[in-house]
């Protein structure tokens, strides 16, 4: 548990929760079994390149602690030429089923 005191702000969530991921990441490189260290590639709650300004939460991640990250976002900000019409909503409802 951290104490964030910035606000969010849509787009900009990397600026107030990166610093507390980075620090988190750190802690485990520092464990000395280093059962838990991440080697292999980071998995974040949030965009990546699919950010809409093409570099989101899970970049700044990688950037910062050299480890591949993959944004595992809950909502779709953006992707090359998709457009959310009545088809697009049929087939992300086809998903759940």
């Amino acid at each position: 548990m951290v104490a964030v005191s910035a606000p969010y702000v849509a787009g900009f969530l990397a600026f107030r929760e990166v610093p507390f991921l980075v620090e988190a990441v750190q802690r485990l490189q520092q464990e000395s079994e280093r059962l838990l260290l991440p080697h292999r590639v980071l998995l974040v709650d949030g965009n990546g390149l699919l950010h809409p300004r093409g570099f989101g939460v899970a970049c700044h991640l990688g950037v910062l602690t050299d480890l591949p990250c993959i944004g595992v976002a809950k909502n779709l900000l953006q992707v090359d030429g998709l457009v959310r019409d009545e088809l697009h909503r049929e087939q992300v409802s086809l998903l759940s089923i």
